[in-house]
């Protein structure tokens, strides 16, 4: 009776308290009060479980729909499936048998399962960008702590860059420009005036808190496409806009390197360091094949550097080279497949006069260039630092996986 009751909608409310309460906790343990480390990695545990058996009770009387076909799904879950032959081929066991990995499956099957409400995917969104918005100020203000120390030299207002319902500034920008995008969205629609307006000033002001560059130039082409999407030229033109937008971002960080050599801003030539961490990779290509490392012995503390701050990173500012570092050709090349296959389905919504796919798949492709939001950060592994699980991003990729199932059912203009 229950599992008849249970949705995705549900799902994604209950999912979004769940990340402000494990946020909340972390944030508890940075300000030293009562609650200590453990108590938070106990908390990541118990509500990920609280999670898992909520999927898996939804998930039990419509277990058969999942042979249907489609393409989408089966890309998303093909993402954790090499994961787990490689944690295989590397008897990767704990990870294996990680509650992390198996909900973010079992959500990744039933999400194309079940539609979603849009109405819902927007007060979501919503909720998701004034509490941002709100943590982030609270930060600024110095009333809470950040999730993570990360000081941008030359900032004066920010002493140290706030990250909101996330655990880094990084995660809290990228995500304020999925609420920014889908706000936007629905206001050009005229639906929810005044809670959108409000929705997509904290999505700006959040972004601009967090003191990255990249997210704005995401901002200017998402609402720039979502404005015209009912034009016409637009719609008639969605196959050249969906080759476009991605080589946009691809060109960006060249162009960036090249005028940064240049003009001699280290910051633009190195992408902020990033370029010495994708190096430290492609440099050693030869390690990672056929099928990488696995998840247990990826990045380990110096793999690329022993500076403070870079050594203790386990990944390497970059989905596709992380990818590769874990699971070899296989790992990259699903990924690359992913982002084929979303932009496609992005741009057939786009010749329906959908923008939002569009923007969500952009804003998860520049991300993956400069950030990793599909890192699955396991908890309870040995010698990692990594402790949030699918408290990391995952609730904006299983909102991202939400849109394109809407969308790619879609017949006429929502």
């Amino acid at each position: 009776m229950l599992a008849r009751k249970l949705s995705i909608g549900t799902f994604l409310w209950i999912f979004t308290i769940s990340q402000l309460a494990v946020i909340s906790i972390y944030i508890m343990y940075r300000a030293e009060t009562f609650v200590t480390f453990d108590d938070y990695l106990q908390s990541v545990k118990y509500i990920t479980l609280l999670l898992l058996i909520i999927s898996i009770t939804m998930a039990i009387p419509n277990w058969k729909q999942i042979r249907n076909y489609d393409p989408i799904k089966y890309i998303f879950i093909t993402q954790i499936l090499i994961l787990y032959l490689v944690m295989v081929i590397h008897t990767d066991l704990k990870a294996i048998n990680s509650p992390t990995f198996i909900l973010m499956l079992v959500l990744t099957m039933f999400v194309f399962i079940y539609q979603v409400d849009l109405k819902t995917i927007n007060l979501v969104s919503i909720t998701i960008a004034i509490l941002n918005f709100l943590l982030g100020a609270l930060q600024i203000a110095k009333v809470i702590p950040v999730a993570q120390d990360n000081i941008r030299e030359g900032l004066v207002l920010i002493s140290d860059r706030p990250t909101g319902l996330l655990f880094n500034a990084f995660a809290m920008s990228y995500a304020s420009v999925i609420t920014f995008a889908i706000s936007a969205y629905f206001l050009k629609k005229r639906i929810l005036i005044l809670l959108n307006t409000l929705a997509i000033i904290c999505s700006l002001a959040s972004i601009l808190l967090s003191a990255t560059r990249t997210p704005f130039i995401l901002v200017a082409i998402i609402g720039f496409l979502i404005y015209l999407q009912d034009q016409k030229l637009i719609q008639n033109n969605w196959k050249i806009i969906s080759l476009i937008i991605p080589s946009i971002f691809i060109a960006f960080p060249l162009v960036s390197i090249i005028w940064g050599n240049q003009i001699g801003n280290m910051n633009l030539a190195t992408l902020n360091g990033r370029t010495q961490l994708w190096s430290c990779v492609t440099s050693r290509w030869q390690e990672f094949l056929p099928f990488g490392v696995g998840v247990q012995a990826a990045f380990p503390n110096e793999f690329c550097s022993d500076d403070e701050w870079f050594s203790k990173l386990r990944h390497p500012e970059n989905m596709f080279l992380l990818n590769y570092v874990e699971s070899g050709f296989l790992g990259i090349s699903g990924l690359v497949a992913l982002f084929v296959i979303t932009f496609w389905a992005s741009g057939k919504a786009l010749a329906k006069g959908s923008a939002l796919p569009m923007a969500i798949t952009a804003t998860f492709f520049m991300s993956s260039i400069f950030y990793v939001p599909l890192f699955h950060y396991l908890p309870f592994l040995e010698n990692r630092t990594a402790n949030r699980g699918v408290f990391n991003f995952f609730l904006f990729t299983l909102l991202w996986m939400a849109v394109l199932s809407i969308f790619s059912k879609q017949k006429s203009k929502q």
